[in-house]
């Protein structure tokens, strides 16, 4: 359960005051969190094609439900809904993806941080919305199935990379 308390703990060091505007590493998240999403569905749940660029991959992989009951305590415990819905379910379809991984659900590997890309934007300041069927994130869109034949390939996220992008020093 270790991983599932450090995603917890994440969540909980988030600032939610602090927000950046249309920084370039946001889009590059974005894109990626939506990259890898499509992913994962081509391979759990490929008949299904009408994919929101919002879901929960536990779900997905039929973890039971009282257990996602359990987590949905959790989120309220961390008073996300004021940082906005999109937000606050984001932040609980990861802590599902974590507690998942920490019991040993089996998932492809390729999958285990499906859900960091979200988290770093929220962690370096971005914020995401969902206006007609499309995530927003500044001045960007980007609508479900957004990529007919995505990337197989995960880029490598990490601080000093994005901090590069965005030309901080």
């Amino acid at each position: 359960m270790e991983r599932f308390e450090k995603a917890v703990q994440r969540i909980k060091n988030i600032d939610w005051s602090v927000r950046k505007q249309d920084l370039p590493s946001h889009a590059l998240l974005v894109t990626e969190f939506i990259n890898r999403g499509n992913v994962f569905r081509d391979v759990y749940c490929p008949e299904n094609k009408m994919r929101k660029p919002i879901y929960s991959a536990a779900q997905i992989i039929g973890v039971e439900e009282k257990i996602l009951l359990d987590i949905q305590k959790k989120v309220e415990e961390l008073d996300l809904l004021k940082q906005g819905w999109t937000v606050e379910f984001l932040c609980k379809y990861f802590l599902e993806w974590e507690w998942a991984i920490s019991v040993g659900e089996k998932i492809d590997v390729r999958f285990e941080d499906l859900y960091e890309p979200i988290i770093l934007l929220f962690e370096r300041g971005g914020r995401v919305s969902y206006h007609h069927n499309e995530l927003v994130c500044g001045k960007y869109g980007w609508p479900q199935n957004v990529y007919p034949f995505p990337r197989t390939e995960f880029n490598e996220l990490n601080m000093e990379r994005l901090d590069e992008i965005d030309g901080v020093e």
